[in-house]
């Protein structure tokens, strides 16, 4: 049997023997790279790289930063780490390899970045099947299953994301300012190249000879750590099936993780998340001192001799080929929610992985939509909806909740008295800020306002210039039916057209319209006063994607300061509407510019967020809405409801708070509702083909399919 160390020597000596004389960096800081330094002195390693430890010198070698390595003319960087952290490595320095022609390795001599490696990846996927693995179980007398990764998984991109948001609370808190995370990673490294597997609390007595803290904070941030990881840690739902199927069975069944939280702490977070096993039955290699790969299978090895066991782990190396150095016979390969994403053909997501925040939604998106770890085999490496309530979830709620931290954050810096939020958009948005009103005491007044185009634009009417913009607006239709249907004129008050223009032929009818618009306004007026907004009060006005024609319409019908607060913008070109105040999350510069998908899929989210209620057609002489003729099924309606839900629950369940989903980049929410089209996403569900969109205002039907 080869240790990991032995491994590690021929591995580099098969791969890289030939590097000899060329200018090595070796990525990683642990034991297995001391075992390659002290082993090969005859090499030319001109140093080591790790983030957290840049400056410092180990194993009698500088650790570099990534800008040192691209001035010393390095030739290649070997990554020494495991599998499932070479791609995250990787991306950290992609792009300053690339700009000085450094080829990047792992231990095992595969060239990173190479374009095969999708393809590649994508194959693999067709081996990990749940008949497979049930049938593997089948004929084992013991099943062990790895636990992180596998049978539950964090709602986070990165593992040691969980020290970020451990630091971040402790900033909140105003208790220490210090580098939390970096410290917490140091420590447990330094711990795990002394010896043995450290446990959490030597991890922390570590920290507390380093900063002189007393036992009393020692004992607090260990427990944040500790509740942190409870709150973010969700089951695979598909391995906790087989784990239940494998009990059934009648087999053995074991859980093995390379992890510093001992049996007494992790098998109550597995309990909390309804997995159990029988006492002994929980092997962790800090209670044990040794990790899988240097002796943990021996202890389940030795307890079954002679029975057949088959193991289920993510990582190659210490699931797959250390169990297998030590004698178990079968195993299974998993992938995890991190590899799969970057197999997967929405991977652009991982360009935005710099912040935790981001990492933070991206990590809940995965926490739903990479679940399932046989899903690929299925879809060939693209995501999988099978209701509205999944589709909403997943790929529109995270927009809608940067959207909204961002609608808030400016309300209160622009002291906006109240925020209306018109209808029909503004109709779930209306239900999620008396949700989160519960929660957040300072959140800003909102109101649902009933106004549409076809209220506000004739209630809005004074001037020429008034009925020349109303009746330029878009129109499917000939202009006496737009003068009937707009303007609300009788068929005997249409007078004949001659040879004018279409302004011209409108304005022929100016006494007629200008007595509907009278009336119009009179009657919103009535409804308004009912708001209880003061006279010169400064107001945000939401709209979702708008030229602003409702938010012009109505600062000519109410005595308002309007702040418009929009999703997004659709230029209007300035002239009519250019006094209007408008501040919007996606910017739109110019027609020219690549733009937002947001913007070629807005049709559908309005579907989303629309109201129960028809399209408002006008209001009655007590300022009551009066509705148009609903156009959609009750299949629509309860799939408005499903989606509505989704909305809400996104927004009670995300472990991302209103001030960190503020930071979010707003490529990320946009990338997942690109990742919603067809060449991402397989769509096992009928919504696109039902759903449609009817605008009564410009007498248009748009289909909703999204390709």
């Amino acid at each position: 049997m080869v240790d990991e160390k032995q491994y590690i020597i021929n591995a580099f000596q098969t791969h890289f023997g030939a590097f000899i004389n060329r200018r090595l960096a070796i990525y990683g800081i642990g034991p297995n790279t001391r075992h390659i330094v002290e082993h090969f002195t005859n090499f030319d390693i001109v140093g080591l790289m790790d983030e957290a430890r840049a400056g410092e010198t180990i194993y009698g070698k500088l650790v570099l930063t990534v800008d040192e390595v691209a001035e010393m003319n390095v030739d290649a960087i070997v990554i020494v780490a495991r599998s499932n952290n070479v791609r995250i490595i990787y991306r950290r320095i992609a792009e300053m390899c690339a700009a000085n022609c450094i080829y990047v390795y792992d231990v095992n001599g595969n060239l990173l970045g190479n374009a095969n490696d999708e393809t590649r990846a994508l194959d693999s996927y067709n081996e990990i099947t749940e008949q497979r693995l049930r049938e593997k179980i089948a004929h084992a007398d013991v099943v062990s299953f790895d636990v992180f990764d596998t049978l539950v998984m964090r709602r986070t991109l990165y593992p040691q994301d969980i020290f970020e948001i451990v630091e971040d609370r402790i900033r909140v808190t105003g208790k220490w300012d210090g580098e939390f995370t970096k410290l917490r990673i140091k420590a447990e490294r330094e711990l795990y190249n002394e010896g043995p597997n450290p446990k959490i609390d030597v991890i922390y007595d570590r920290i507390q000879q380093w900063l002189g803290f007393s036992n009393d904070i020692k004992r607090e941030l260990q427990q944040l750590e500790i509740q942190v990881e409870a709150e973010h840690l969700v089951r695979r739902e598909k391995m906790c099936e087989i784990f239940r199927f494998s009990v059934a069975q009648g087999k053995e069944v074991f859980l093995v993780s390379d992890m510093y939280l001992p049996v007494i702490i992790l098998e109550p977070l597995l309990a909390e998340l309804g997995i159990r096993v029988q006492s002994g039955h929980l092997l962790v290699s800090c209670d044990f001192g040794v990790t899988k790969s240097n002796g943990l299978y021996s202890i389940l090895r030795e307890r079954f001799a002679g029975r057949t066991i088959v193991h289920i782990g993510d990582n190659i190396e210490a699931d797959i080929h250390a169990a297998k150095s030590y004698g178990i016979e079968d195993t299974f390969h998993v992938q995890s929610a991190l590899n799969m994403l970057e197999d997967s053909y929405a991977n652009e997501l991982l360009k935005y992985d710099a912040t935790l925040n981001n990492r933070l939604m991206i990590g809940e998106f995965t926490s739903c939509q990479l679940n399932d770890p046989f899903l690929f085999a299925a879809t060939k490496g693209k995501f999988r909806v099978g209701s509205p309530y999944e589709m909403t979830y997943s790929f529109v709620a995270p927009v809608v909740y940067r959207f909204f931290s961002w609608m808030i954050a400016k309300a209160k810096e622009l002291k906006l008295e109240r925020i209306l939020l018109g209808a029909r958009d503004g109709y779930i948005m209306e239900r999620i800020s008396q949700q989160v009103r519960k929660t957040i005491p300072d959140l800003p007044q909102t109101q649902y306002l009933y106004i549409s185009r076809a209220t506000a634009v004739l209630a809005g009417i004074h001037t020429d210039e008034d009925i020349v913009f109303a009746a330029s607006l878009a129109y499917s239709g000939s202009m006496e039916d737009m003068l009937r249907s707009r303007f609300r004129l009788m068929p005997v008050e249409i007078q004949r057209r001659e040879n004018e223009g279409d302004a011209a032929y409108v304005l022929k009818h100016r006494d007629a319209i200008l007595r509907e618009a009278d009336i119009a306004r009179k009657y919103y007026l009535q409804y308004w006063k009912t708001l209880g907004i003061p006279t010169g009060a400064r107001v945000g006005f939401f709209d979702f994607v708008s030229s602003g024609t409702c938010q012009k319409a109505l600062s000519n019908i109410v005595d308002c300061e309007l702040q418009g607060l929009y999703f997004a913008r659709i230029q209007s070109g300035g002239g009519y509407k250019a006094d209007i105040k408008i501040e919007t999350l996606f910017e739109v510069r110019n027609i020219y510019e690549s733009s937002w998908n947001l913007l070629d899929d807005y049709f559908f989210m309005e579907n989303i967020l629309t109201s129960f209620e028809p399209s408002l057609q006008a209001f009655d002489e007590a300022g009551r809405p009066v509705f148009a003729t609903e156009h959609r099924t009750t299949e629509q309606l309860e799939y408005l409801q499903e989606s509505q839900q989704a909305l809400l629950d996104y927004f009670r369940e995300t472990k991302l708070d209103m001030r960190q989903a503020l930071n979010v980049s707003l490529e990320v929410p946009d990338l997942l509702i690109r990742s919603l089209r067809e060449c991402y996403t397989v769509r096992e569900m009928d919504y696109f083909e039902h759903e449609s969109l009817v605008d009564e205002f410009t007498n248009r039907y748009f289909e909703l399919q999204k390709h």
